[in-house]
């Protein structure tokens, strides 16, 4: 069993109607214009048809009035005999497959109520073996005549697409176009071939030529690279005697430098001498006036003194002679008035007074005057001793005035000296300097060249020691640049594109080899698979032939099924011959035979075939057409033989009355009422 139920709503002319269906026959019985048909188009359409001949658009399938239409069918999935089932990634026993038509043209599937895309039910339909599009496993009304109408090889396809023979002509129709790429692919490498030996030898002669360039281009980059070092090597000796020119500059230099820095010191040492002298000098002028001065002063103060000391000896003299006068004037006083009336006592008594009180005032100058001549004969002593002294440190300051003004003029000779060696040192050094400045300016310069010269030597190569003159290395690269012109039309592109013909050439060679190898393989390979499809066809259509003659014996006719051109499969095709009533087989065609032949013969054939086709269902719409009611019961019960005890499902629809005999025949009654499709099973 495939379908166990078609539920249609807004179908045609149903409004909605379940049909169960079962194994064996399921006969559809109903006047003309009941929906019969309508029931095969909606299983169909939910089948995944997008033309059907009733109808342009699907949309046109939608009841009248309605805005959608929707077909279910309820697909058998339960376990079988083997333990699986038939679509095992739907772990249910029924898979529900709906097709919605929309008047907008949107049109949609369902697999159990999930939207699904028409490859998933195509998927599904293919592990159940089902092609609701091959003539042999569904036909709709008139298709008996279509299907006489078609041509041997499309009659053969039909054939074994619904005998599952399809893989046989889809190997054998791989392996020719394998073949045809082979073939085209090996007229393409012998013609590649052809044309690769002539360019081939173009490029060799090319590329002989190329390697003496190559040789005489190697030759002129040695010579360039030769004359670059040589270069180098020049700039190198001129650098080499420059930085020995600035070593020796620079050693003079140091030598200047040390010789300034000396001279600077004894500057210096000799400015901070003759200041000191000079200081000293001064100093000693100083001494000098200080102590003429000291001499002085001592000299003054004896003068001063000593006149002093004569004042003091003068007035001592003096108060000597006065009290030697004072006391001849009292003694000449006391002897005349010795002779006066006074009491000589009295008188005696006072002149012994004065004279005692004149002696005392003598002596007290005398004592006075001559301490004072003593004090000043101290001072002269000290003063002379000073003035000693003074006069030996004045002798002593002038001796070293003597010595300081010479080592004065000295130093400062020393120091004129060597202010004008510094001087002398310092221009030294500034020439220096400059030498020094041009001799680096110069070694910049080399440097910069040198580098240049290094940076373009070290680009053609690594260094060459090389003790040619430049103008013997220029002639040679003169040499080679005169060749080097005479070959200047060689390609630099022909050692690779001979390289590049070379192997191509072999490669086209190993390839045609085994396209070669791998045609013979093929042809073997087609020989093989035309012997098996040819061989499985032939056992087939004996199964077939043999039960087609028996049911063609029982309507009174002769037949068989050909396979004919079988030795190209391009070419095959499957006749079905017949002749009637006694008449002479011949090819059903259109033309030659009945309606009535044409519907028993097609119906022959097809229920022959029955026990061979892979799908579990089946349907025809009218295959009594035309048939004589004899005919139609003959095929009617042939019909429910080869489905006895099978689990496959057979769908006959028919207008006329059911011949159908047998338990395993199912009748479906079909009646319009006012519009509406109505459906009744009888149990």
């Amino acid at each position: 069993m495939l379908i166990r139920e078609v539920i249609l709503e807004n179908f045609m002319s149903y409004e909605y109607a379940r049909v169960p269906l079962k194994d064996g026959v399921n006969v559809v019985v109903g006047p003309n214009g009941s929906g019969k048909s309508s029931f095969l188009v909606g299983i169909c359409v939910a089948l995944g048809d997008t033309y059907t001949e009733r109808s342009k658009k699907l949309s046109d399938l939608i009841r009248w009035g309605k805005d959608s239409a929707r077909v279910s069918l309820l697909l058998d999935n339960s376990i079988k005999e083997n333990g699986r089932r038939p679509i095992p990634r739907f772990d249910n026993d029924v898979i529900r497959l709906t097709r919605t038509l929309r008047r907008d043209g949107k049109y949609g599937f369902q697999i159990n109520q999930k939207g699904a895309q028409k490859y998933e039910v195509m998927g599904i339909l293919r592990d159940l073996g089902f092609d609701p599009n091959n003539m042999l496993i569904i036909m709709h009304q008139n298709m008996p005549s279509q299907f006489a109408a078609l041509s041997s090889k499309e009659k053969l396809q039909n054939l074994e697409t619904s005998v599952g023979f399809q893989t046989y002509r889809q190997d054998i129709m791989a392996a020719k176009n394998k073949l045809g790429g082979i073939l085209s692919e090996e007229e393409s490498l012998n013609q590649l071939l052809d044309r690769a030996r002539e360019t081939l030898g173009y490029w060799k002669e090319q590329y002989e030529r190329l390697q003496e360039k190559k040789t005489q281009q190697t030759r002129q980059i040695f010579l360039h690279r030769e004359m670059a070092w040589s270069r180098v090597d020049g700039f190198e000796k001129g650098l080499n005697r420059l930085e020995q020119e600035l070593d020796e500059a620079d050693r003079k230099l140091f030598e200047a430098e040390t010789g300034i820095e000396n001279s600077g010191n004894l500057v210096t040492s000799t400015y901070n001498g003759l200041r000191e002298l000079q200081n000293g000098l001064g100093n000693l002028v100083e001494q000098r006036v200080e102590y003429e001065r000291t001499v002085g002063v001592c000299e003054y103060s004896i003068k001063e003194t000593r006149e002093r000391l004569i004042q003091i000896q003068n007035m001592i003299s003096s108060s000597e002679k006065s009290r030697k006068a004072f006391s001849l004037s009292a003694e000449a006083l006391k002897e005349r008035l010795s002779s006066g009336p006074t009491t000589l006592d009295e008188y005696f008594k006072l002149f012994s007074d004065l004279e005692e009180t004149q002696a005392e005032a003598y002596n007290s100058i005398n004592s006075d005057l001559k301490a004072q001549k003593g004090t000043l004969d101290g001072q002269v002593d000290k003063i002379s001793n000073r003035l000693g002294e003074a006069e030996s440190h004045l002798g002593n300051t002038i001796n070293e005035m003597v010595l300081t003004n010479n080592q004065i003029d000295e130093t400062s000779n020393l120091y004129i000296e060597s202010r004008i060696k510094m001087a002398l040192l310092k221009d030294q050094r500034g020439r220096l300097k400059l030498n020094i400045e041009s001799l680096k300016g110069e070694i910049d310069r080399i440097k910069r060249d040198l580098n240049d010269a290094m940076a373009q030597a070290l680009i053609k190569g690594d260094r060459v020691e090389t003790g040619r003159d430049p103008e013997e290395i220029l002639g040679d690269i003169r040499k080679t640049s005169g060749i080097l012109l005479a070959l200047s039309n060689i390609s630099e592109e022909a050692e690779a594109m001979y390289e590049s013909y070379n192997r191509t050439y072999k490669e086209l060679q190993a390839k045609i080899e085994l396209v070669r190898a791998n045609r013979k393989l093929v042809l073997e390979e087609i020989d093989e698979r035309t012997s098996r499809w040819a061989s499985v066809m032939r056992d087939m259509l004996l199964e077939v032939n043999s039960r087609y003659q028996s049911l063609l014996s029982m309507l009174q006719a002769t037949g068989e099924v050909r396979l004919v051109d079988a030795h190209e499969i391009e070419e095959a095709g499957l006749e079905i011959w017949v002749g009637f009533n006694g008449a002479i087989p011949s090819r059903l065609d259109p033309y030659t035979h009945s309606g009535g032949e044409r519907s028993t013969s097609v119906m022959a054939f097809l229920l022959s075939l029955q026990q061979n086709i892979l799908s579990p269902f089946r349907a025809v719409d009218e295959f009594d057409l035309h048939m004589d009611p004899r005919n139609k019961e003959i095929v009617s019960q042939f019909i429910v033989n080869t489905l006895q005890d099978s689990l496959d499902q057979y769908m006959a629809i028919t207008p006329s009355q059911v011949t159908f005999k047998g338990r395993d025949v199912h009748i479906i009654m079909i009646n319009k009422t006012e519009g509406v499709t109505e459906v009744r099973v009888v149990e």
